[in-house]
């Protein structure tokens, strides 16, 4: 009867760790209007748009001119966000906290670190 309670504490345990898991991705998952305040004027404004695959996360960087720029591993925990997009043969590295339909975080360019602002579009 021990081992029986046991199992089912650890599978109630596993199945909740996976609930939580999923919920924070809906955090995240959907469109969100960027702005890099010190960036390149061409890099200022974009779009990123994240989407849930098989549990995963992946995305895409949208800027105005429409140039897109594929993301295919991001990672989110603790409604932290981290991702590397390559622009012009530089990985850049992008990292925030999400909270409250924003995403607040910096920005790792070649030519420093800059501010990074986003808003969950509707």
């Amino acid at each position: 009867m021990n081992k029986f309670k046991f199992v089912l504490i650890i599978l109630g345990f596993v199945i909740l760790n996976q609930t939580s898991f999923a919920n924070d991705n809906k955090n995240v998952t959907g469109t969100w209007k960027v702005e890099v305040t010190d960036a390149p004027n061409q890099y200022v404004n974009s779009s990123f748009i994240v989407s849930e695959v098989n549990g995963g996360l992946t995305g895409k960087v949208v800027f105005e001119d429409g140039q897109e720029l594929k993301v295919p591993d991001i990672q989110f925990s603790k409604d932290i966000i981290q991702f590397v997009v390559n622009i012009e043969g530089n990985d850049i590295k992008v990292s925030g906290k999400v909270g409250n339909a924003k995403i607040t975080g910096k920005v790792e360019a070649p030519d420093g670190v800059l501010e990074m602002t986003a808003v969950r579009k509707q």
